[in-house]
């Protein structure tokens, strides 16, 4: 089985990934749920000054010091970016590179180039005087109401900075099989052009039925398309959309083939009387970028 490393998004931490990371880990698979310096359990030692430079040595020294092979990388939102950086750096130890709802970095750019004018205004909207900036509103994360006391109260300030680093120029193609999976029905402009984008750079494309933080408000279903992922369980690449010639568009395929699986999946699950946390409702998402 694989080792998996997760990686959060802004203002968030290692804490996100808990009920993903314990049902792979019950499938057999070693979850890692790493902390970005200064989030998490590490809020209280937040400095101004921190940026994407620090968070990419974060998980690369990380996974160094765990000794860890044939790495699993997941990445969420913000942590799309890192990810990508650690991939690259670590060629042969990252086999498999995940984005969820992931930010793709173009070299010489920021998060806040990238998202344009209506992100930089809301960066400046947020943005305390020590260079820190204060989390989105609740409802961008997309965790559905019943998760929405549980998850703000574990939010935490994030440096300004890992918002305006730019992303360093690129060392070569990324050796590791990436995989994207984009969250329907999140209507994010910046998060639906990652998706397109991604689906154009050859990424092996997957959909899931879920806000924008997957992890809180669909954890089993995302437990298990990442299982299936990690199985080799095929998605949909630009080669296989040339090479298919049916009536739907090949991504729209695989979404209705990624709602059949997660309904069967959820189906079994009520069967048998679970009420886990990833039943906190879909009614009543926002859709919006979490960082």
């Amino acid at each position: 089985m694989a080792s998996i490393v997760f990686v959060h998004g802004a203002f968030q931490g290692g804490w996100v990934w808990k009920w993903v990371a314990e049902a792979l880990e019950e499938r057999g698979h070693t979850a890692h749920r790493p902390t970005l310096t200064g989030c998490g359990h590490h809020r209280h030692s937040l400095v101004a000054g921190v940026g994407l430079n620090t968070y990419v040595r974060d998980i690369a020294q990380y996974i160094e010091d765990e000794g860890l092979v044939d790495v699993v990388l997941v990445g969420h939102s913000y942590a799309g970016l890192v990810c990508c950086a650690v991939a690259e750096a670590l060629s042969e130890t990252v086999t498999r590179l995940v984005l969820l709802d992931g930010v793709l970095p173009q070299p010489g750019k920021s998060f806040a180039d990238l998202g344009g004018a209506p992100f930089q205004k809301l960066l400046a909207a947020h943005s305390t005087e020590d260079g820190l900036v204060r989390p989105w509103p609740l409802q961008s994360f997309g965790v559905g109401p019943e998760a929405v006391p549980w998850f703000g109260r574990r939010l935490g300030l994030f440096p300004r900075a890992a918002f305006t680093d730019p992303s360093p120029e690129s060392g070569g193609a990324c050796a590791a099989k990436r995989t994207y999976i984009s969250c329907i029905p999140v209507r994010n402009p910046l998060l639906r052009a990652m998706a397109v984008r991604a689906n154009a750079e050859g990424f092996e494309m997957h959909a899931l039925m879920s806000g924008h933080c997957a992890m809180v408000s669909a954890p089993l279903e995302l437990a298990g398309l990442l299982h299936r992922i990690i199985k080799g369980a095929p998605g949909m690449s630009c080669a296989d959309a040339s090479a298919q010639h049916g009536e739907l568009p090949p991504l729209d395929r695989q979404l209705l083939e990624d709602m059949r699986r997660q309904l069967h999946w959820t189906c079994c699950r009520l069967a048998k009387g679970d009420e886990s946390p990833s039943a906190s409702g879909r009614a009543g998402q926002t859709p919006g970028c979490g960082g």
